[in-house]
């Protein structure tokens, strides 16, 4: 129960750093230049340190029975998302600058960002572990498909574009770091700790920034969106149900839990990230991004005590 309070304070708490990115900018303390620039230092910056820095990992053979069911787990997972994804955007009447982050926001979450927290909080270090083996098939993909998805509309993109970029990169280098017979120096460690971790709140600050971007009349007409609420329910109940039957198999409680509450993270805030830099629209993913995130303060405690009540 001390767990579950705990998770949902966690998730209070990066509604508030979204809040203070709102009234900075509903203050002019951020002007509206600062979304640019702040998307272009995450996805550039701050975010590749925090994937090479997940990355430096020690690798186990006790752990080995573990980790091929996270990846197992993982490829499943992102194959269901996928499916649903973008059997939903096919049959949603959107504009064509709303479809792509519609597919998108349902498909990726805020695994990297909010996953490792609740990871952490649950299952201490060895749930940081397993969420990084967990993320390594997302980590690609949502820096190749996801991007395709939302650029397809905005501009034209190349396979180079979508193979040659920071995530990508990071990511190859997180391998290299991965099977390395050593850590990383601790000074660079430091640094890309240091940095990475900037990842959250200014992924926060900029989701809150784009939201007070939007005007209030049309905050409520994307309110009465039904597309919205089609997207919140997928993402924060039917993707992660697509695991559960998993919990009847014997598969450790720690490798299901991570499983099925990363996969149950909100929408990620890189979503209207990537609509702001390829041209789709991004109120509509920031409604969507704000929407799944206050509603999974309730919706990921209730799966964590269903999988305890299961276990």
């Amino acid at each position: 129960m001390s767990a579950a309070f705990g998770l949902t304070g966690e998730m209070l708490v990066l509604l508030m750093i979204a809040l203070i990115g709102f009234i900075m900018r509903k203050a002019n303390i951020l002007p509206k230049e600062s979304n640019q620039v702040l998307t272009q230092i995450i996805l550039y910056i701050t975010l590749p340190c925090l994937i090479i820095y997940s990355m430096d990992i020690s690798f186990s053979m006790e752990l080995f029975v573990d980790i091929s069911w996270l990846l197992g787990l993982s490829i499943f997972a992102l194959l269901g998302t996928t499916v649903i994804g973008y059997l939903m955007r096919k049959r949603a009447k959107l504009p064509a600058n709303r479809e792509g982050v519609y597919e998108a926001a349902i498909i990726f979450g805020n695994q990297g960002f909010m996953g490792y927290a609740i990871a952490y909080l649950l299952f201490g270090e060895v749930g940081v572990l397993y969420t990084a083996f967990f993320m390594i098939f997302f980590l690609f993909y949502v820096w190749t498909y996801v991007i395709y998805v939302v650029a397809r509309v905005g501009q034209k993109i190349s396979w180079r574009q979508l193979f040659l970029n920071p995530g990508v990169i990071a990511t190859s280098l997180g391998f290299i770091v991965m099977v390395l017979p050593f850590s990383l120096p601790s000074l660079i460690g430091s640094v890309l700790v240091d940095i990475g971790t900037m990842t959250l709140p200014l992924s926060m600050i900029l989701i809150g920034s784009l939201l007070a971007a939007i005007s209030a009349l049309e905050f409520k007409q994307l309110m009465k969106n039904q597309y919205i609420w089609y997207a919140t329910v997928a993402k924060l109940v039917l993707l992660p149900m697509l695991l559960v039957p998993f919990l009847w198999l014997p598969v450790s409680t720690t490798v299901m839990g991570v499983a099925i509450l990363v996969t149950a993270t909100p929408s990620a805030p890189t979503v209207p990230m990537f609509a702001q830099k390829y041209g789709g629209d991004v109120s509509f993913s920031s409604v969507i991004v704000a929407t799944t995130t206050i509603l999974c303060v309730i919706t990921i405690p209730m799966l964590y005590a269903f999988i305890l009540f299961i276990r």
